[in-house]
């Protein structure tokens, strides 16, 4: 594979995997552009570098303190909360990856929830709160809002981030939470494909560039969303989305 496509879309990842955009529509929309086979393996592939990007970065988030009870009962809100979409994920693997990639499907998710975005910046303001301080059933609405983000074009942390808004979070608090009950999948996900592809397939040069490239990026992506403006992003990126999702469906009409 070439190894500058593969960098490409490892930049792509970086960067698209934190925004709720959808990092999954991006790469499979650019992977037929470039050529390229864009399947659950690659994408596992490019994951690992946005994983281990969001874990040096949450670090003092996540490993403060970490046998006192109120961390133990925080691990265990994050996990418990992933479940969802993990079970789906893992029994739905191959009709998502068969029926659910297609072109049509994309455009539409990313239009969809684009003006659910616009929408849902409407709402009251409050103010940040500690991500320790999320309560279960908003930790547990957010996780179950991860399941429509199995969709591609849907944006785990945009799905999810909604649902924590709606249910009383800081738009801000719940982007930033949605990376953290992310990260159980992001862990489990990759490695479990590629474990479950060998020998068949095993990681070469051009996954390892990927990797690191995607992790470079995913950090520089994470220092920058601190400084984007957060009075009117989800507005900005609802348009993005529809925008891109009328282009995509442009080309499948035309």
């Amino acid at each position: 594979m070439d190894i500058l496509k593969v960098i490409l879309l490892a930049v792509e990842q970086g960067i698209t995997e934190l925004l709720p955009i959808s990092s999954s529509a991006h790469l499979i929309l650019s992977s037929q552009i470039l050529n390229i086979k864009m399947d659950t393996y690659l994408l596992s592939v490019l994951h690992l570098g946005t994983t281990m990007a969001l874990l040096i970065y949450f670090a003092p988030i996540l490993f403060k303190d970490i046998f006192k009870k109120s961390s133990i009962n925080f691990y265990l809100k994050i996990l418990i909360s992933t479940l969802p979409a993990a079970l789906i994920g893992f029994f739905f693997e191959s009709t998502i990856e068969n029926s659910l990639r297609g072109n049509e499907v994309i455009a539409i998710s990313l239009v969809f929830w684009g003006i659910i975005m616009i929408l849902v910046e409407r709402n009251k303001k409050v103010d940040e709160q500690d991500l320790r301080e999320v309560t279960w059933k908003q930790s547990l609405l957010m996780g179950i809002g991860q399941t429509i983000a199995l969709i591609p074009g849907s944006s785990r942390s945009g799905t999810s981030a909604i649902i924590g808004v709606l249910a009383g979070l800081n738009k801000y608090t719940a982007i930033q939470y949605s990376f953290l009950l992310g990260l159980p999948l992001l862990v489990a996900a990759p490695i479990y494909t590629i474990i479950k592809d060998a020998p068949e397939r095993t990681l070469n040069i051009s996954d390892l560039i990927g990797i690191v490239v995607a992790f470079i990026f995913t950090f520089l992506s994470l220092a920058l969303l601190k400084r984007f403006s957060k009075d009117r992003w989800l507005t900005f990126f609802g348009i993005y989305r529809i925008i891109l999702g009328i282009v995509v469906l442009l080309t499948i009409l035309f």
